[in-house]
């Protein structure tokens, strides 16, 4: 269980993204999702959410893009969830800021420890600060 933590979900497959939700909302997590980059930036006008997992090819643009657009703007933790599999895609996602990525597709339990792992580190980061 988390503490209330807010995930953007963004990817075009209407399906996975109702997969994730079902995923994640039995363990606590407010879930959000987005079809589209114009989507998501209406979503993040209104709410700052604590990750933001997405695909890099969307119909309205590149994820990667949106990734490099958000730089700065947001505190939430972005994870690549893509069908744009490789090292070099993977490379280039984390260099424009992303905290993972990950080829789809995916064992939900692995999916589950990943973020995980992420809300952990930003919780202990929180810890440090408060310090």
């Amino acid at each position: 269980m988390t503490n209330h933590v807010v995930m953007l979900l963004v990817d075009s497959d209407t399906d996975l993204n109702n997969a994730n939700q079902c995923i994640f909302y039995p363990r606590g997590y407010t879930v959000l999702t987005a079809t589209s980059i114009a989507c998501a930036q209406v979503i993040l006008r209104e709410t700052e959410p604590d990750i933001i997992m997405m695909e890099t090819n969307l119909p309205d643009g590149n994820g990667f893009d949106f990734c490099k657009a958000l730089h700065g703007k947001t505190a939430a933790s972005i994870i690549f969830l893509t069908s744009r599999t490789g090292g070099e895609n993977m490379a280039k996602g984390i260099r424009l800021g992303a905290v993972d990525y990950i080829e789809k597709p995916v064992d939900k339990d692995i999916i589950i420890a990943r973020v995980e792992a992420i809300m952990r580190c930003r919780r202990e980061r929180r810890f440090v600060r408060q310090k």
